[in-house]
């Protein structure tokens, strides 16, 4: 905990207390590491396998833990951030890339944790990480924001919309902190409100169109790898490249060189999700046609793939 001062005219600084979190980002960085690790290994075995459905299935694995290791790593980062500061304004609850903030004059009364009874949590819950929504029994829905191993770690801040579940090690300075603000804070305030900060305040991660096209791009590109590396084995080693058919030049060539269709893919969508993901904070049109081009051009590659390898 870090110890208020006081300024002139007794305005009382921040108090910031910090809940236990080495067991929760032990945890964390535990299932970031196992997740990293077997992206890793399936990388390795695909990068040295030749052209067939198995691989490709390797390469997914890729994708999805590499994803999962992303996910964990953020979480844990929340977790070694989460700290509860109060100052004459609001309670602010520090998680992720973002706060949440309470107007202290929303706060009806702190409760400690013994006397609530049983709780229950939904959401990132694994030892030492308990966050999400939840129910105390004697206090109904509560918003958790705890790294709690037992259910008396934590103390409850109750206030007319919902209730909070923090782990706060010395509830006693917690619940003065709070009663100090009471005292000056006895206008009305704000509503209660998640500020992002950092980048999470990039407008992208609330835009629902942004992640529906997302999908859409990768879906195209994990049907065109799908359709490549299933129809890949079954070509002879030289085939006949005539594509488009309309120049008349038919030539022989390597099967691999029908390899670049999906190179060319994984490329567009690199520089694409890229351009559109920084031109949507300056213009949010701009971004969404870079990222649905992406979508639309992998249509396109697979279908000069399907051409290519009945021709071939």
């Amino acid at each position: 905990m870090v110890h208020p001062g006081t300024r002139a005219g007794g305005v009382v600084d921040a108090d910031t207390f910090r809940p236990p979190r080495a067991l929760g980002v032990i945890v964390g960085g535990a299932f970031t590491v196992w997740a990293a690790f077997i992206a890793l290994v399936a990388g390795v075995l695909a990068g040295g396998a030749a052209v067939e459905p198995t691989t490709f299935l390797a390469w997914v694995v890729v994708a999805l833990f590499a994803g999962v290791a992303l996910l964990f790593g953020w979480w844990t980062l929340g977790v070694a951030r989460l700290a509860y500061q109060i100052d004459d304004d609001a309670l602010r609850i520090r998680w992720a890339g973002g706060e949440v903030v309470v107007p202290v004059v929303d706060i009806q009364r702190v409760v400690p944790g013994r006397t609530v009874g049983e709780e229950s949590v939904t959401g990132l819950n694994w030892w030492g990480c308990h966050i999400g929504r939840g129910v105390a029994s004697s206090l109904g829905p509560t918003l958790f924001f705890a790294t709690h191993n037992r259910p008396e770690d934590n103390v409850f801040v109750v206030t007319p919309g919902r209730t909070y579940g923090l782990t706060v090690p010395d509830q006693v300075a917690f619940a003065e902190a709070c009663s100090r603000r009471l005292i000056v804070g006895f206008e009305p305030g704000e509503p209660q409100r998640s500020e992002p900060q950092g980048f999470s305040l990039l407008p992208l991660w609330r835009d629902g169109d942004v992640w529906f096209v997302f999908s859409l791009v990768l879906v195209g590109l994990g049907v065109l790898g799908g359709y490549l590396f299933t129809q890949y084995p079954d070509l002879p080693a030289l085939v006949q490249i005539d594509f488009p058919k309309s120049t008349g030049i038919v030539r022989v060539g390597e099967r691999s060189e029908l390899l670049r269709i999906g190179a060319v893919g994984g490329g567009i969508v690199a520089v694409n999700l890229a351009l559109g993901f920084i031109l949507h904070a300056r213009e949010r049109a701009a971004g969404l046609w870079l990222l649905a081009s992406a979508a639309l051009i992998q249509a396109v590659l697979l279908g000069a793939a399907i051409v290519a390898f009945e021709r071939a």
